[in-house]
């Protein structure tokens, strides 16, 4: 089947913790019950899912399609025991993702939550450097596994650095590797950009993936709570055929009610964009 702009038919994900099931096969079949198309792989997880997803691969109904997260330290650490810490990690972390068979591995540079080691606030072209010196190896080190590695921008409560994806596709441009892309997502985007449609225009040659969930809970998408038309609209324009993930925390109400709507809604939005 080919892949259309038009439709979001074939491109919907979600989060595989927050589905409910005793085993990883019943969450993933809740998901496909639901609508979803694939399922993104928690990293910080991956001691709990990793061997039982490794496992369950042949018998899942929808793809793994992409990872988040899961590495250790911070490319963008003062401590350079701590950057190579974080450069181990993530091979070890492509190795998984090209386990699972999934596209690509999602990489916030700079989490306050995870890095209590930083740089003072504004050292900007500091951490810009140090992302620019050590990308290209380890985009070199995706490829070579079938992988790209996605900078994710994350709001001010969640980041001192990297919170515009304007910014990120510059890093993107500075390294300009085959591998190497970003993930805006809209729950971010409605926090930290002025203007989302012209951020994902200015940035699109280096968006490869796209994270939602609602503004106020961070659950599901839904009515009333994001207006996510301007942004696909955006998106649409430039032809963007790539994954939508429902990148929530929680769910509002039970998966079987909810879920639905959500990916009903979704797809509505991006129709109606």
């Amino acid at each position: 089947m080919s892949v259309q702009s038009d439709s979001l038919s074939g491109r919907l994900t979600i989060r595989l913790e927050v589905l409910p099931g005793k085993t990883v096969r019943e969450k993933v079949e809740m998901a496909s019950q639901c609508g979803f198309d694939g399922i993104a792989f928690p990293g910080r997880f991956r001691s709990q899912f990793g061997e039982e997803m490794l496992a369950s691969l042949a018998d899942l109904p929808i793809p793994i399609e992409t990872v988040s997260l899961g590495f250790e330290g911070s490319l963008c650490s003062p401590d350079p025991a701590l950057r190579q810490e974080c450069r181990d990690s993530l091979l070890e972390l492509f190795d998984f993702t090209a386990q699972l068979g999934a596209k690509s591995v999602n990489l916030p540079p700079v989490l306050i939550l995870d890095n209590p080691e930083r740089f003072p606030i504004g050292a900007i072209q500091e951490q810009d450097q140090l992302l620019i010196e050590q990308l290209p190896r380890l985009c070199d080190e995706a490829q070579a596994r079938g992988v790209e590695l996605l900078i994710e921008p994350v709001n001010a409560a969640e980041t001192d650095y990297l919170t515009t994806i304007e910014h990120a596709a510059r890093l993107c441009e500075a390294v300009n590797h085959p591998a190497v892309g970003l993930t805006p997502d809209f729950f971010h985007m409605h926090i930290e950009e002025s203007d989302i449609p012209s951020a994902i225009r200015n940035s699109m040659p280096w968006i490869r993936h796209i994270h939602t969930a609602e503004v106020m809970h961070r659950h599901e998408p839904m009515p009333g709570k994001l207006n996510h038309r301007p942004g696909f609209r955006a998106l649409k324009d430039a032809g963007y055929t790539g994954l939508v993930e429902v990148e929530c925390r929680s769910l509002s109400g039970s998966a079987e009610e909810v879920l639905p709507r959500a990916v009903a809604f979704l797809c509505e939005e991006w129709a109606l964009a």
